[in-house]
């Protein structure tokens, strides 16, 4: 529901050797050296984020962050049951969003 993309130069490129490097976004559920994808789950929304490497033709290293906050059951029944004001539930996965944004833009790997 609340997605996103961030482009981040990295010093390395090999992501299984740098897994410690990614403790913050969840389980890996797919690893290789090239791709990960993460998810993570919290009270109110799960958080699942792609992580890819791109190497572009200068052999510059890329980490190619895309990200999705998907609320989950309770608060789809808390939005519905609650409405109107049941809705402000979304706002703490977006205001999640936003700082997931703020902590990658503003972090070196």
């Amino acid at each position: 529901m609340f997605t996103g993309f961030i482009s981040k130069k990295a010093p390395f490129d090999n992501l299984e050797e740098n897994l410690n490097k990614f403790y913050f976004l969840g389980e890996p559920k797919i690893l290789n050296s090239k791709q990960g994808v993460f998810l993570k789950s919290h009270t109110f929304y799960k958080q699942k984020t792609n992580v890819r490497i791109f190497i572009n033709t200068k052999n510059e290293v890329f980490l190619n962050f895309s990200y999705s906050f998907m609320p989950n059951i309770l608060s789809w029944i808390l939005g519905i049951c609650f409405f109107p004001l049941g809705f402000l539930i979304f706002i703490i996965t977006n205001k999640e969003k936003d700082e997931f944004e703020y902590f990658l833009s503003s972090h070196d790997f």
